[in-house]
Order: C-alpha cells, then sequence, then structure tokens
C-alpha cells in the first residue's frame, strides 16, 4: 500500500471521531503546513472555523497530533458556504454583506464589535446605515438585506438599532417656519416680475464638526451574526493609520478591494443629500475603493487582521475612512476575536461560580479556627499564579492536617469549585501607635 493510499485510510477510519469535535467542518488528506508554507511530508488535514489556543480548547475538542499513525494537520478556513452575493439573505449574516435601516436603501455591516459594559455582540456601520443620519430612534428595525436588495420589514430584521454618534451637520433644509414663510412670499414675488431665480432656505451651523459617522445595532438573535468578514477573516483589535500602509475592505457593493493610506488627519465637508452637508476632521483617505452601498466597511490592515477605519464617504477619485479607535470609544464597543471573548467569557463564568459559592459558604468557614478570610483568586501553585478561578481561604498560618480537628479542615473544593488555602498571617490595621 502507497503512503497516499495509508493516509486516506487513516482519514476515512478517523473522519467521524474528527467531525465530531467542535469546530471542524472538514478533514482530508493533503501536504502538512510549517509556518503557512507546504512541507513534503503528507497529512490528515482537519479543517476548522478557526484556529485557537490549546489553553482555550476542552479535552474532548482537541484535533490529536496523528491518527492511526498518519500525522495531522489543523487548516482554518472559516465558516464554508454555498457562493452567495453580498446583495443576499445571509443567515448567520458576516461583515462586508447589505444591511440597513428599513427607511433607507442599502449599506454594509462592517463588523461585529462588542459591548464595553456588557460584552455582549453588536452589529457595526454607520450613523447613516443604521440611524437614517440621525432620524432614527433606538430599537428601530435593521434589515438584512437592505430595502434597495429586496429586503423586506418585518421578514429579513436581523437587528434593532441600539445606539449612535449624533451626526452635526454644517448646512441642513430649515426647520424655521418664519424663514420658509419668507422664501415662500419671496419666490411668489419672484414669479410675478418674471424673475427666473428662486430662494431656498437652509439652517447653518459653520462650527459643526465631527469625527465619526458610526452606529451599532444589537441582533434579534446572537447566532444571527458570525464575526467573520466575507474575504478577509475575523479582526482582532486595532492598528494605527500610518502614510502608505496598505489596506483592504469587503463592501456590499465592490466586494474586496485594497489601497494605502493617502492622506491622514484630513478636514473635509461631506454632502449627505437634500443640501446638507457635514464636515469631518480627522479623517482617513485612500485611493478610489467603493462605490455607494459600501457605507459601513470595515478598513483593515492589508499584512494583519486590523481594523484602521470605518468607510463612509467616497468619490470616483478617493474613499474617506473615520479612524477606527475614535468609533470605538464613541460607541463604547471593541473589536475582539471569538478566541479571546471564548476565554474571557470562560473565566467570568467561573468567577461568577466561584462569587456564588463564597456567599454560600463563607460564614462557614470562617467560623473554622485559624481561618482569617475568605475570597476569590487565582490559584498559586511553586509561587506562581496560575489562569485557574479559585475560592481563596486565608488562613494565620498553614498546619499540618493531622493536628486539626475535623471541624477544621479546609476542603479542597467547595460544590466543584478548587479551594485555594493560603497563609497570611494576622492582619492588623495599618497605623502608627507611636505618639
Amino acid at each position: 500500500m502507497s503512503l497516499l493510499e495509508e493516509v486516506k485510510q487513516a482519514k476515512a477510519l478517523h473522519k467521524e471521531a474528527l467531525f465530531a469535535r467542535p469546530n471542524v467542518v472538514g478533514v482530508g488528506v493533503g501536504y502538512k503546513q510549517t509556518r503557512g508554507q507546504p512541507t513534503e511530508q503528507l497529512s490528515v488535514v482537519v479543517l476548522v472555523r478557526q484556529k485557537m489556543p490549546l489553553a482555550g480548547l476542552l479535552p474532548e475538542a482537541v484535533v490529536p497530533q496523528e491518527v492511526a499513525g498518519v500525522p495531522t494537520d489543523v487548516l482554518e478556513v472559516g465558516d464554508l458556504r454555498s457562493q452567495q452575493v453580498r446583495t443576499d439573505r445571509w443567515r448567520p449574516a458576516p461583515g462586508g454583506v447589505s444591511i440597513g435601516h428599513y427607511r433607507i436603501t442599502a449599506g454594509t455591516f462592517g463588523c461585529v464589535v462588542r459591548d464595553r459594559a456588557s460584552g455582549m455582540r453588536l452589529i457595526l456601520s454607520n450613523n447613516h446605515v443604521l440611524a437614517n443620519s440621525n432620524d432614527a430612534s433606538p430599537g428601530d428595525a435593521i434589515l438584512q438585506p437592505g430595502t434597495a436588495d429586496k429586503g423586506q420589514n418585518p421578514d429579513d430584521v436581523i437587528a434593532h438599532l441600539e445606539r449612535f454618534c449624533p451626526i452635526q451637520f454644517s448646512t441642513a433644509p430649515s426647520t424655521c417656519t418664519t424663514a420658509a414663510l419668507y422664501a415662500e412670499i419671496g419666490n411668489k414675488l419672484a414669479q410675478l416680475v418674471g424673475s427666473q431665480h428662486r430662494l431656498h432656505v437652509f439652517r447653518m451651523n459653520p462650527q459643526a464638526t465631527n469625527t465619526v459617522d458610526a452606529a451599532v445595532a444589537r441582533p434579534v438573535d446572537d447566532s444571527a451574526v458570525v464575526d467573520e468578514i466575507l474575504e478577509i477573516g475575523v479582526v482582532d483589535g486595532t492598528v494605527p493609520a500610518a502614510l502608505g500602509m496598505p489596506v483592504r475592505k469587503s463592501g456590499r457593493t465592490t466586494g474586496l478591494t485594497s489601497g494605502e493610506i493617502t492622506v491622514m488627519d484630513a478636514t473635509v465637508n461631506v454632502g449627505y443629500g437634500g443640501g446638507s452637508t457635514v464636515t469631518f476632521e480627522n479623517q482617513l483617505l485612500t485611493g478610489p475603493m467603493s462605490q455607494g452601498g459600501d457605507s459601513g466597511s470595515l478598513l483593515v490592515a492589508g499584512d494583519s487582521l486590523r481594523a484602521v477605519g470605518l468607510l463612509f464617504a467616497g468619490s470616483n477619485q478617493s474613499t474617506v475612512y473615520n479612524p477606527i479607535q475614535a468609533v470605538l470609544d464613541c460607541l463604547s464597543v471593541d473589536i475582539i476575536s471569538g478566541a479571546a471573548v471564548s476565554k474571557q467569557a470562560v473565566v467570568q463564568s467561573a468567577i461568577e461560580r466561584a462569587q456564588v459559592v463564597k456567599q454560600i459558604y463563607q460564614e462557614e468557614l470562617m467560623r473554622k479556627a485559624n481561618v482569617i478570610g475568605v475570597g476569590v483568586g487565582l490559584r498559586h501553585q511553586g509561587g506562581m499564579r496560575t489562569d485557574q478561578v479559585v475560592l481563596v481561604v486565608m488562613v494565620r498560618r498553614k498546619l499540618p492536617l493531622a493536628s486539626l480537628a475535623p471541624e477544621d479542615v479546609i476542603p479542597s473544593q467547595i460544590e466543584g469549585v478548587p479551594v485555594d488555602v493560603r497563609e497570611v498571617g494576622e492582619v492588623e490595621a495599618q497605623r502608627n501607635f507611636r505618639f
């Protein structure tokens, strides 16, 4: 039997067991890769949605280093799905597809972000995409795809508007009835005398400036969206822009395009239709990378999965972006990969469980001789801190087990929460007793 046949047989024998692991989407045969480069070693290739640190995996989720004596290789491929177009209805929806407030045409779903306070996953795009340029309220329906792409309310509701950064308009249609009346009288007089000129009334605010055009929406179901951006992947964190930096974006209209940062710290006047103009400060510019409908696309570094900006405007010669950190700070959100969040979630869950156990058992523990405190912390082993969340029982002095009465023995775990006993000595108020 040839080596290739042996590898195929190992794959066939272990295919079902490998598929049973969470995160696995495929199994095949190929050459093992090292640092992203193929070698000449044949292996059973396990395709996963996302590579995760070994420490963040449960034992049953770990892919073995070999099966039937044949080495394995783990290859990240994302979520495999039929080749839909970006204006289709996507469930779950990735970044880079059509989305919009139910009263606008369509923009782009930028990416998934996470609320700084709650950790909740939210959809990021522009104010003028998700909040109809300020003319919206929290809770409004967000459609995927947008109405321009045949999205229907309520059938295609994917989220509800959560919050937005208000846009300050430099010029906008007037809301003053006196000015409107003055213009109406003036235009009638102009008509009577045969003039071809007419008066139009605008509200002016020359001092109004902005940094971001941004909003977030809460998915109706957390499983309705994925962290991935089409043709880019899962973005983790941010990187400051730099002149000449290679960048890319994934948008509803023009798909994946690339370019470089040509201008930074730009002050620009942007038209918002209907005679409205908005001034933006500290903006980023690239060459032409977008068309109408790409608003809301995330600008990503060309050489890493780090966010740089949020696309919101453009022309045939240039595309304009908000700096990403300003966007995140205004909305109080972060761009964090699923792997990082998963680890944080595991730790937070363990902390919450330990806090419940502490509350229930702290009186009983404090009654034990030698115990002076109970808390929640990380286990220490060999003088080094680990990542394991434990119930910390503080004692004046560690004593041999044989010298303790049965009722004073501290258990190694309580309700499944491990216990760490720490010697802290006598705890006293830190004051100076000298007069």
